[in-house]
């Protein structure tokens, strides 16, 4: 199943290495990524695929001191 998260992380470099470590922990594949900076944060829209429920890679995201707010925007399902 398909998720698309916007994700907002306070501007250290090793915030995204931190957040992106925890996707892949969680076993989420990072299909889509987009990273831009505005008001001294990153504003991050991904999107990733996994079986598993969403909540178990956002309740983890959302631990992180670096992430601001973790927000789903979307689900889509697979065609079989």
């Amino acid at each position: 199943m398909k998720h698309s998260l916007t994700i907002a992380l306070k501007s250290h470099s090793v915030a995204i290495e931190r957040f992106l470590r925890v996707v892949r922990h969680r076993g989420f594949d990072l299909t889509h990524l987009q990273l831009n900076m505005d008001d001294g944060q990153y504003n991050m829209a991904m999107t990733v695929d996994s079986d598993k429920p969403i909540y178990l890679l956002t309740s983890q995201l959302n631990k992180l001191v670096d992430v601001k707010h973790v927000t789903l925007q979307s689900l889509q399902q697979q065609a079989v």
